[in-house]
């Protein structure tokens, strides 16, 4: 057996269990991602670029099964609790990505010359990993909770304690020697009574690479000697990522370059086929240890990519004095997502970019109830006081929760949600010819197509580009067919009427899903009794206020009719104490 056709090891991903893998259903849509702001809470992360798509692969997978969540959950709670297993787990990012590149290409396309350096590099890598890991799981406590790290102390142990491993990892670092000792070569030519090149034929390999040498060394002769050349013969060119080839000199190209490929010149491919000898028995030594492979590493490259960073995450969102917790998984028939003290996780990191230090008091928590006491949530309040946030903090507590992070609150009960649904106001698309509301009435008749009882609906001013009554007609409708599904929603609206006459609808349709009342609060005043410049506001459960905010955001934005009497008083282009009379 091959090292390209391994025997079957141990599953060492950190995000699934062994027989478990993601479902392309789960895959949350790219438009919902943005609406509940995980793309800028994936970047807050401050990803490295080759990491931000494998942060997004597991940050936007739903996934709904409590068993994975729970393997999650574990190996996060490990992490916290031995930095420095955590912190090994970042610094073996770079080997992990190599490793990969290493184990993707192809074996059936490689020379023999190929496959015994990519062979090499791939055991150094495999070797170094290990040890690593060693090292952190030595210092690490015993009783690990999550099986994941559990079984890659074992792998690492068991690797360790295997004599070929050992036989390996002390022999190897004379067979990269001797690989890397070979940096160049000294070709001779014969020429036939013509001047003709005629054969050629391999003389030496040396540890260094030829330089072109000067006027003076080529006049004295001190050229092969002193690794020094006459003058270039022949140099693979230069390509740019987009494959232009580069020819004569001028300013550096602005695109990334690479060499063309070797094999592809006939001159370096001859020499390739020679230099194969030279390291034929490197490849004999190497082949002795075939059983070993870096593959099984592979494996833990995502979930080392995904746990580095959300530990740095979370404890990036500690420093700010915000509180974090480990959320109790509920079944998925229970509906529920309570959440004590809930706030939006993309606004804390923003507010801390801006300002570090402590955000308790400049970040205004509010609590889910989502489940017996109502799954469905019609939202109402002013402008600016925070629904959108709330919604926002509702769909990212369920995907943080399933991807097995901590959630943003004291204390938090959820059931994992199939799907989450989001209808936020988008700019109206002019090519489909069908204007807002037939935009929105698409995206609402495509969002019943696959939403079920388990799925989470997150429904932002639905409607609102309508006439009110049609709107009132339609939110109706909306609220009613989702608690004959039994499903969790919240709908933000300013349809005041929506809200106040839930105890009929709930009366009138059948169905588990309560719809209940909540409403965007400002914050108390200060202890002076002055109220802040901007004001912060709570989501609470109550009745809705029953009258329009239009004063108070007028009010807010120093618009309202005195506001602006006194500024054209102070203008003087009204007479003082006229401007009232209107």
């Amino acid at each position: 057996m091959t090292h390209d056709q391994p025997a079957a090891g141990p599953q060492l991903s950190l995000l699934w269990p062994p027989g478990r893998s993601p479902d392309p259903a789960w895959r949350l849509p790219r438009e919902v991602a943005q609406d509940l702001g995980l793309a800028a809470i994936v970047a807050a992360s401050a990803p490295a670029p080759s990491h931000g798509e494998a942060l997004e692969a597991v940050a936007f997978t739903l996934c709904p099964d409590p068993a994975v969540i729970a393997y999650r959950q574990d190996v996060l709670d490990d992490l916290l609790a031995a930095p420095a297993l955590a912190a090994t787990l970042g610094a073996l990012l770079p080997a992990l990505d190599e490793l990969a590149l290493f184990t993707a290409r192809p074996a059936s396309a490689e020379s023999s010359l190929q496959e015994v350096t990519r062979r090499a590099g791939e055991l150094e890598l495999l070797v170094g990993c290990v040890e690593g890991l060693a090292a952190a799981f030595a210092a690490a406590p015993r009783d690990l909770s999550s099986a994941s790290l559990a079984g890659l102390r074992a792998y690492v142990e068991a690797r360790r304690a295997d004599p070929a491993f050992t036989r390996l990892a002390a022999e190897l670092p004379a067979l990269l020697a001797e690989l890397r000792a070979s940096a160049s070569v000294t070709i001779g030519v014969n020429l036939d009574p013509y001047l003709r090149p005629e054969e050629a034929m391999l003389l030496a390999v040396h540890p260094t690479r030829f330089t072109e040498s000067g006027l003076l060394a080529r006049l004295f002769g001190a050229t092969a000697a002193h690794g020094r050349g006459i003058g270039p013969l022949h140099t693979l060119p230069l390509l740019t990522e987009s494959s232009g080839m580069i020819t004569g000199g001028g300013a550096p190209p602005p695109a990334p370059t690479r060499r063309a490929e070797p094999m592809l010149e006939p001159l370096f491919r001859d020499l390739s086929r020679v230099l194969e000898k030279v390291t034929r028995p490197v490849a004999q030594e190497l082949r002795q240890h075939a059983a070993h492979s870096g593959r099984a590493l592979v494996e833990l490259r995502p979930g080392a990519i995904w746990f580095t960073y959300a530990v740095a995450l979370l404890r990036r969102v500690a420093a700010t004095g915000l509180p974090l917790c480990r959320p109790t998984i509920a079944p998925l028939e229970e509906r529920v997502c309570e959440v004590e003290a809930l706030y939006n996780l993309q606004l804390a990191l923003h507010l801390a970019g801006q300002q570090p230090g402590d955000l308790a008091d400049r970040v205004v928590a509010s609590d889910s109830i989502l489940g017996p006491r109502g799954r469905i949530v019609i939202l109402t309040g002013p402008n600016q006081g925070g629904k959108t946030t709330y919604l926002q903090a509702i769909g990212q507590a369920h995907v943080l929760a399933q991807a097995g992070l901590r959630v943003p609150g004291r204390q938090a009960r959820l059931s994992p949600a199939d799907a989450i649904f989001t209808h936020f106001p988008v700019e109206e698309r002019l090519e489909r010819g069908t204007g807002r509301f037939g935009d929105e009435a698409r995206r609402m008749r495509a969002i019943f197509e696959s939403v079920t009882r388990h799925s989470l609906g997150l429904l932002n001013e639905t409607f609102a580009t309508t006439r009110p009554r049609e709107s009132l007609y339609i939110a109706r409708d909306v609220v009613r067919l989702l608690r004959r599904l039994g499903a969790r929603a919240v709908y933000t609206t300013h349809l005041h009427e929506l809200a106040g006459d839930l105890d009929r609808l709930n009366a009138d349709t059948p169905g588990d899903s309560d719809a209940v009342s909540m409403v965007a609060l400002a914050a108390p005043a200060d202890s002076d009794g002055r109220s802040a410049p901007s004001p912060r506001f709570q989501i609470v459960l109550r009745p809705p206020a029953g009258r329009s905010y239009a004063e108070q955001i007028a009010t807010r934005y120093g618009i309202a009719f005195d506001q602006l009497a006194e500024l054209l008083e102070a203008r003087g282009v009204v007479p003082g104490g006229q401007a009232l009379q209107g």
